[in-house]
């Protein structure tokens, strides 16, 4: 028998198996991830010879775990999943650990269950359950489920509150817009291009607290950009010349940041969410991008109130992927509680000065 073209190549590939329609029996359509190694016995696996599950496309993956093969194979998962509405991935062997968390997230982010033929990997976050015995076990390492009543209860939060905020706190933005008039020229709001809600760009609002050519002077400006970049994409307020005074004072109480309720009200963010990021930033979520930009962006998030001047690159992409892994509305409550109370010890800190 001539070998399969699945596994003639180590280098990532994708595969549509051909198969008659689904029977009753069916639990479902189902992707098979692995090296060309696994591959064939995920295939032949009693599973899918009882008909579990129609096998509709392989995503063979190659053996290393640089960032530029994980997003290719991740990109391959998505797209079979999406191509055939697959409810299932199964993982045929050891993909290495980032590559298992990469496909445990497109799972989550289709709503798939995961499968995996042992011996796999298990990372933080999965629940093993055998559910195939024998010489063959067969473990379910997530039942992702999709929480549409959830998402629309938590947007119907957004809206509510933050209307109702933008009312009350009218008289503040008042105050605050004559302030920055007064000390500087140039517009009221700062308007930053951020990725948001299936990377969808927007602009993210801000109160205006640096000079009006500070994208500019950024850019132009070699040392300053290189700051930038190593802080994480922001740089900190002592260091950077373009901050006004009245700029430091919003930032440190966060005030600059109450526009961004226009956002929520839009639709562009949420309240509680991973904080914007600007395109760039994106290749710190290798693989896990779709996952991170399934959600929209908060005004506060799980890495705002875990001490987000001390959390940088790589922590960071860990704290916000984390937040969406494991969303919840209680969880999203925690947070807020934790913001208010963030912000109360500020202001007993500053009024003891």
């Amino acid at each position: 028998m001539s070998e399969s073209p699945l596994i003639q190549s180590q280098s990532p590939s994708t595969q549509r198996v051909p198969t008659s329609s689904p029977s009753a029996r069916t639990r479902g359509t189902a992707v098979v991830i692995g090296t060309a190694r696994d591959v064939p016995r995920a295939l032949e696996h009693p599973a899918v010879g009882a008909q579990w599950f129609q096998v509709c496309g392989v995503v063979t993956v190659a053996e290393d775990e640089d960032a530029t093969t994980i997003r290719g194979q991740s990109d391959a998962l998505h797209q079979l999943i999406s191509s055939h509405r697959a409810s299932v991935v199964l993982v045929a062997g050891p993909l290495g650990t980032a590559m298992m968390r990469a496909a445990s997230d497109i799972s989550q982010l289709h709503g798939c269950r995961l499968l995996a033929v042992m011996p796999s990997e298990v990372v933080a976050g999965h629940e093993p359950l055998v559910v195939w015995e024998g010489d063959a076990p067969l473990v379910q390492l997530a039942a992702h489920r999709r929480t549409e009543w959830q998402a629309l209860l938590k947007r119907s939060i957004d809206i509510v509150l933050s209307a109702t905020m933008l009312v009350v706190l009218a008289p503040l933005f008042a105050i605050i817009a004559a302030a920055i008039a007064l000390e500087s020229r140039g517009p009221v709001f700062f308007r930053h291009r951020r990725v948001g809600l299936r990377e969808r760009a927007f602009h993210c609002l801000k109160f205006r607290t640096m000079v009006v050519d500070a994208e500019e002077r950024l850019r132009r400006d070699p040392q300053l950009w290189a700051t930038y970049r190593e802080h994480g994409f922001r740089i900190p307020d002592n260091d950077d010349p373009r901050v006004t005074r009245l700029g430091r004072l919003l930032r440190r109480t966060s005030l600059d940041e109450l526009p961004q309720l226009i956002n929520v009200l839009r639709g562009d963010m949420s309240l509680i969410g991973p904080r914007p990021i600007v395109h760039e930033e994106l290749e710190h979520y290798a693989g896990s991008e779709r996952l991170l930009l399934s959600v929209r962006p908060g005004i506060t998030g799980l890495w705002a109130v875990s001490g987000r001047h001390r959390l940088a690159y790589p922590d960071r992409a860990a704290v916000e992927l984390g937040y969406v892994r494991t969303w919840s509305l209680r969880g999203d409550f925690a947070i807020a509680m934790r913001t208010v109370k963030a912000v109360a010890d500020y202001g007993s800190v500053s009024a003891q000065r």
